[in-house]
């Protein structure tokens, strides 16, 4: 599955204006970013590492790392 990085992040910043500095689940940022029908396996993977991560993460770095694990995933499996 390809995905279109400028259009993901448009939908993202999009999301991120409409939250109005509330939270946003991480799976609702997966789907923005990757695709509503995402699997949970890539959900699970993106989850456990954000809690794995013991660092201030910005949305560009989580983003990215979204990206980059679908893409090594894409490639992988």
């Amino acid at each position: 599955m390809a995905i279109d990085y400028r259009e993901s992040l448009e939908k993202l910043n999009e999301l991120l204006s409409k939250s109005q500095g509330h939270a946003i689940d991480v799976e609702l940022i997966i789907e923005t970013l990757i695709s509503e029908n995402i699997d949970e396996e890539l959900k699970t993977l993106v989850k456990l590492a954000l809690e794995s991560n013991e660092d201030h993460i910005t949305m560009r770095e989580m983003a990215e790392g979204i990206f980059n694990l679908f893409s090594w995933r894409e490639e992988n499996c």
